[in-house]
């Protein structure tokens, strides 16, 4: 008798995660009407620190990859989203932005760098659907920050006739 007690207390904390797995409120379409992010720097990976997504990176992303793909690309969530049905994954990043003065919350105390959490909204088939930006750190930052241009660089050669060596 014992023991079926401890299996029920079990599968009810099991059962209990796997609530929790959905912070937001997903529709089976891989939508929602208002998206909950964690708190920003709550991270459980990454030491609390994030990462700096490339352009390209993100200019892979698009609605239909699997979970397997979005790993590939951004790798593991940075929050802990739960064990079963985690139908959202969360992540924070850093992009480089002159001017940005330091973010008081964050540690590093670094100067020119703009933060922002990035979801990803899986339909019930768990093929990512939506994405959503929130920014952290300005305020009121634009998620991603726009990617600077590079300047063109004109070079010019001079190519001077060969030399004639007599012999």
């Amino acid at each position: 008798m014992k023991t079926f007690l401890n299996i029920s207390v079990a599968a009810v904390a099991i059962l209990g995660l796997a609530a929790c797995a959905t912070k937001s409120n997903v529709k089976a379409d891989g939508t929602m009407d208002n998206p909950v992010f964690p708190e920003p720097y709550s991270l459980t990976f990454n030491n609390d620190r994030g990462t700096f997504p490339t352009a390209d990176e993100l200019d892979k992303m698009r609605p239909g990859l699997t979970k397997d793909d979005i790993y590939k690309i951004l790798g593991r969530p940075h929050y802990d989203e739960g064990m079963f049905g985690v139908r959202e994954w969360d992540y924070l990043f850093h992009f480089y932005t002159p001017g940005v003065p330091a973010d008081p919350d964050n540690t590093s105390g670094v100067d020119g760098i703009t933060t922002c959490q990035y979801k990803v909204i899986y339909d019930k088939n768990k093929f990512a659907r939506s994405f959503y930006w929130n920014p952290v750190f300005p305020k009121d930052a634009v998620c991603p920050p726009p990617v600077p241009k590079a300047e063109k660089v004109i070079i010019r050669e001079v190519v001077q006739p060969p030399v004639r060596i007599r012999q």
